[in-house]
């Protein structure tokens, strides 16, 4: 297989109207420019952090079955709007919204789906099982082909271990607590089901075994980071007998453990080699010679720390980037962690400004992992894992450029997936799809509305606001999702007090007031604001407020500046060019709001995110139109 693919090329010239001549594959590209090259380089897509949850599952459980949908009668297994209100994604329309995402990728044609983890929520069976059986259905009856990694939501525990949840929607629309064993809560009165249970790697592996895990027969190559790279003399056979994952452990630092890596490179068609990134690392606490399922936990960090623990992946890389390289393979990484800082370069502002333990911000790579990765000969990386929309590039002091790609998530604003695609030789164009429209995405609206009702009377402090059931679409809905989860927890959470305060009040036109005034009279303007907006309930949001703006960028990214009118982008541009920090630094709460300012000019102007195209050659990222 791996001699010089012949292809048939039909030539005109000026002797004979046309001929057919055999050419390899390298010489065929120089005959069309691009045009059998668009054969061997189809789209790929990539879907990220779904968070599956099995909607309607069957519980196997006498003490809770499901609440029974008013309409359809089915049992619904959903956990409450209070809960997704509270969290970093949605756990339940993002069911349907998978769906329509695969729907929309076989509209397209689009063969090669990448999954960069937290395919599930805790990979429990349910879920895994429920994920197993849409990604088959769509291989069978699209042709398409599925390449998974894993994420900190799928195997939670390496070996796996007891599970549950609290927050399930309950038959009068109360909390309903489900655990794989009463051990789980044994002060509630939660209802025993093994499809709760946190599976681990060898069970997830196994289930969903025929979408990147192990080699496939129609695989042209598949290795993993365990055995020696042997292009040449591949066979499936042998791959095969090779991947098992008792083969592919690791051991911890100082520790008698093996733990197993996922990761895995494979050529699903010829030319384009998808390299799988496991960066999964685990504590086995205190116990560590003999750790029970319950005593391990999960790491979200990210490279930060995989790059030490698993120190062993970055040769593989470099190997494998070499090998592409000599042999003219175009290689695609993807993880579920990102390998860049996310935000444009402001980390460290952030830091400084709101603290190292807010903003997920120890999950932001350092500059020296960054430039560990890099040194590899990576140069284009799609991750996951922040449920953003952006666009990030590391560039060495002796010219590599590594680019990571936020994919964002289908469970969280914006909900949006990426296509790739090579349509020239080293032009790479991606583009982000939104899904606005989901079909079925208000099929618990009805059960959402008995939880409100229960809430009004049994705990008035818990309501959310009814009007996220108003959503016209799905897009809207992600949209006010965020804006709750702003209210309900990231202004307490993440936000210095006065500051949060201050940004909530702000709107475009009184930060221009602001920045016009004199020096002197800055703090008195902001301490007004700040007396006003201490009058209002502590959970008050301001919608269209400077804070609604910052979160609409920082998540999505150039998709969310297309949700904020032109005139309030072009007063920040304003403000921006007016306001340095050091002119404040003597009135306390401009100073802050100065810092703030320079955090969201960073992140304003970060690299195209939406629809660009990617030159390999010049090492330049730019809008594709």
């Amino acid at each position: 297989m791996n001699e010089p693919i012949q292809y048939l090329i039909q030539v005109k010239t000026k002797l004979k109207p046309k001929f057919w001549v055999p050419v390899a594959l390298g010489t065929a590209l120089q005959f069309f420019g691009g045009s059998v090259f668009a054969q061997r380089n189809p789209a790929i897509a990539f879907l990220s952090d779904i968070h599956l949850q099995e909607v309607y599952a069957d519980l196997n459980s006498e003490k809770f079955k499901g609440v029974p949908h008013p309409t359809t009668g089915k049992l619904a297994t959903i956990r409450t709007m209070g809960s997704q209100l509270n969290s970093t994604r949605l756990f339940n329309e993002n069911y349907f919204a998978l769906l329509a995402a695969l729907e929309e990728l076989a509209k397209k044609k689009v063969k090669l789906v990448v999954l960069p983890g937290d395919f599930t929520d805790d990979g429990q069976p349910m879920n895994v099982l429920a994920l197993q059986k849409i990604l088959q259905g769509y291989a069978e009856k699209y042709d398409m082909r599925f390449f998974i990694t894993t994420g900190n939501h799928d195997p939670v525990s390496p070996f796996g271990g007891p599970g549950g949840k609290t927050d399930f929607l309950g038959t009068q629309g109360q909390n309903q607590a489900i655990a794989s064993d009463a051990a789980v809560f044994p002060s509630l009165d939660a209802a025993i089901s093994d499809q709760i249970y946190h599976w681990g790697y060898a069970e997830i592996c196994e289930a969903l075994a025929n979408f990147g895990f192990f080699p496939a027969k129609k695989d042209l190559f598949w290795t993993h980071p365990f055995e020696a790279f042997d292009y040449e003399n591949y066979t499936w056979d042998n791959a095969k007998s090779g991947a098992s994952l008792d083969k592919r452990t690791y051991q911890l630092p100082g520790i008698q453990l093996q733990v197993p890596d996922a990761s895995y490179l494979v050529e699903p068609v010829e030319g384009i080699w998808l390299l799988a990134l496991d960066g999964n690392t685990y504590s086995p606490g205190p116990n560590t010679s003999n750790p029970k399922p319950e005593d391990w936990s999960g790491s979200s960090v990210g490279v930060n720390l995989s790059s030490k623990v698993k120190s062993y992946q970055l040769a593989w890389i470099e190997k494998i980037a070499a090998e592409a390289k000599k042999r003219g393979k175009r290689l695609i990484s993807f993880s579920h962690y990102p390998l860049v800082d996310f935000h444009n370069g402001a980390s460290e502002e952030m830091k400084d400004l709101f603290g190292k333990g807010k903003f997920q911000l120890s999950r932001v790579p350092e500059t020296a992992v960054s430039e560990a990765y890099a040194q590899t000969g990576l140069q284009v990386h799609f991750a996951g894992h922040m449920h953003i929309n952006q666009t990030s590039a590391h560039k060495t002091q002796t010219g590599e450029q590594l680019i990571n790609i936020q994919v964002p998530s289908l469970a969280a604003f914006p909900p949006a997936y990426k296509i790739l695609e090579e349509k020239q030789p080293g032009q790479l164009h991606v583009q982000t799809e939104i899904l606005e429209e989901v079909d079925r995405m208000d099929e618990f609206f009805e059960l959402y509305s008995m939880e409100h009702r229960w809430l009004t009377i049994a705990n008035p402090k818990a309501l959310w606001n009814k009007e996220i059931l108003k959503a016209p679409d799905f897009l809207a809905y992600t949209q006010f999702h965020l804006l709750e989860l702003i209210r309900l927890r990231f202004i307490n959470s993440d936000w210095p007090k006065d500051l949060g305060l201050l940004v909530n009040a702000l709107d475009a036109r009184s930060l221009q007031q602001w920045a016009a005034s004199p020096e002197e009279k800055k703090e008195a303007y902001l301490n007004q604001l700040l007396l006003d907006q201490q009058t209002l309930p502590a959970d008050a949001f301001k919608m269209g407020s400077l804070m609604e703006d910052f979160y609409l960028i920082k998540n999505g990214g150039d998709l969310g500046k297309t949700l904020i009118p032109q005139e309030r982008l072009n007063v920040y541009s304003q403000v921006f060019a007016l306001t340095k920090a050091e002119d404040t630094k003597s009135n306390p709460r401009s100073s802050q709001l100065a810092d703030f300012l320079g955090i969201f000019s960073s992140l304003i102007q970060s690299l195209p995110s939406d629809d660009f195209v990617i030159d390999l050659q010049r090492l330049e990222i730019k809008k594709s139109h």
